[in-house]
């Protein structure tokens, strides 16, 4: 496929990350999370949620881990101008931790994973699509996960 010109340069476009997602993340934990009003009655509504600690991700001096990862992508819903860069950057990441690791994708959304219908995206793949929205990398769908 001839790409334009167009396509090239926003092949080559790189989004710039936050400090904190440049190397070592520690997550600190903070105050219980808790409602405005009617506390008790928000508690009875999510009552496996309510009152969880307030996390927020913060650079670290730590080491990164190096330990192989094998991780999956789902897209789900209607289409979104963002979802092959979320792919890019998430097989970006990969990459950098750990060049043997490796990103599937769940073909047409959850339908996908229950189905076991996945393919691994490789470089070739991603490059295809980076920078160009949508979600036609691997698909969406609207299955609903309701069963354990």
């Amino acid at each position: 496929m001839t790409k334009s010109a167009l396509q090239l340069a926003r092949a080559e476009y790189q989004p710039k990350l936050p400090k904190a997602l440049r190397g070592a993340l520690k997550v600190v934990e903070g105050e219980p999370t808790q409602s405005v009003a009617d506390q008790e009655e928000v508690k009875k509504l999510f009552p496996n949620t309510y009152g969880m600690p307030y996390l927020k991700f913060e650079a670290s001096e730590g080491e990164i881990s190096k330990k192989r990862i094998n991780a999956g992508v789902i897209l789900s819903g209607g289409q979104a101008p963002g979802g092959h860069n979320v792919i890019a950057g998430l097989f970006d990441g990969l990459k950098k931790l750990n060049p043997a690791n490796k990103l599937y994708g769940f073909i047409l959304g959850p339908g996908g994973l229950v189905d076991h219908n996945y393919m691994e995206l490789t470089a070739e793949i991603i490059d295809e699509y980076r920078n160009t929205g949508g979600f036609d990398i691997i698909g969406s769908g609207r299955t609903k996960l309701e069963k354990k």
